[in-house]
């Protein structure tokens, strides 16, 4: 777990950064970027996330001028293995601060939705570790998910399954799940998560965004069930998924995600897991029936129809 999730961040400490960020907020950002990109680590395994997450308190206390920082920060493009990666993953902070304050709300939704979907790891990485504290706070997790949704109807295709890949890591956990108000809803967008994979065209296979979508599918889910286990409204949930999962990819995910139900990580009972895999074994596609093949139908000689 970063130090941005352990404890409530504080504000910049540091005079040089203080002085910069005052100096970004009058209109020259130059020397702020410069301080964040020497001291960020963006292009290190592990960036400074705490120092990203103390310049997201420092956005949170600010006037709306701030926004047009972050707006710069979160628009550079840089490499993924240079410096200068480290201020959208700044901007991500400052953002979640601006949803922390409760202002410019539309505009950081907004934001995070593209950061979320980048398609560089530490920009990505970052965007999790600042909505990871952001959804245990009062309303946080339910205000994420109404994002989501909103998300997962963009029209691009990188954008919407990148998106829906970094909201299910972002709910991977017992507590952040568990913060969400009404259970019935995050069913719901899982539902609608997994009917995206598969009603996707058949271009969408190559697409990077889907692949982080299906590895984060098994855990996501898994953790949904065992969470929303009251009154078995979880496995009922998965139950009817496995009945008319037809898709192989998807499939292969809610397979996945039993093998993490059996497992000691989620603890679920072996009758439950053999409940699901059952009704998951029964919307398998039948075996073909060989008596109905047509005489040349298959490869090699010995298909042919002898005369």
């Amino acid at each position: 777990m970063s130090p941005s999730r352990t404890q409530a961040a504080e504000g910049l400490r540091s005079e040089a950064l203080q002085a910069a960020l005052a100096t970004a907020l009058a209109g020259n950002p130059t020397p702020l970027e410069d301080l964040l990109c020497r001291y960020g680590g963006g292009a290190d395994p592990r960036p400074n996330f705490r120092l990203a997450a103390a310049f997201g308190a420092e956005a949170e206390s600010r006037s709306a001028v701030v926004t047009r920082v972050l707006a710069r920060f979160a628009a550079d493009d840089a490499a993924p293995d240079t410096a200068r990666v480290f201020l959208p993953i700044a901007a991500a902070h400052g953002w979640v601060g601006r949803l922390r304050a409760g202002v410019d709300q539309a505009q950081a939704w907004a934001a995070l939705g593209a950061l979320a979907a980048d398609e560089r790891p530490p920009v990505r990485l970052g965007t999790l570790d600042a909505l990871g504290p952001y959804v245990l706070r009062r309303g946080g997790a339910d205000a994420l998910l109404g994002a989501a949704e909103g998300w997962l109807d963009d029209p691009d295709r990188e954008t919407s399954f990148g998106t829906a890949a970094l909201v299910l890591e972002v709910f991977a956990s017992r507590q952040a799940i568990s913060a969400l108000g009404d259970p019935r809803a995050a069913l719901a967008y899982l539902s609608r998560v997994i009917e995206a994979v598969a009603t996707a065209a058949r271009s969408a296979e190559r697409s990077d965004a889907r692949r982080r979508l299906l590895q984060a599918l098994p855990r996501a889910v898994a953790v949904a069930v065992v969470a929303f286990a009251g009154g078995d409204r979880g496995p009922a949930w998965l139950e009817e998924e496995c009945a008319r999962a037809m898709h192989p990819d998807v499939r292969a995910a809610l397979s996945e995600s039993l093998q993490k139900l059996r497992g000691q990580t989620e603890g679920a009972s072996a009758l439950l897991v053999e409940r699901l895999r059952a009704a998951l074994q029964a919307s398998a596609k039948p075996l073909r029936d060989p008596t109905r093949k047509r005489p040349g139908t298959d490869r090699g000689r010995a298909s042919r129809r002898v005369k």
